[in-house]
């Protein structure tokens, strides 16, 4: 899963999973929860939850539509863009 970027190309089927590239991301990055709770917007505390897998209705539910369709959810490093596009 790691590179020096935190992830490679990495298939996620559940709120367990998600959680668990999210918090290595985060770790490779050198960052704590708070710190990436500050840039994103959001609070630790769900954070927290969200590595922890816990998920939410909605999240249930997206991977119950994404299995039933037999499509899986794939989390990688954004591309950057070339400066001027």
């Amino acid at each position: 899963m790691s590179t020096s970027e935190g992830i490679d190309d990495v298939r996620v089927r559940s709120a367990s999973a998600l959680g668990r590239v999210l918090r290595a991301a985060r770790q490779s990055r050198g960052m704590t929860q708070s710190d990436l709770a500050e840039i994103s917007r959001t609070n630790r505390y769900t954070l927290a939850q969200m590595e922890d897998g816990d998920a939410t209705k909605a999240v249930d539910r997206l991977f119950d539509v994404l299995a039933a369709l037999e499509l899986e959810l794939a989390v990688r490093p954004r591309r950057r863009r070339p400066a001027g596009e």
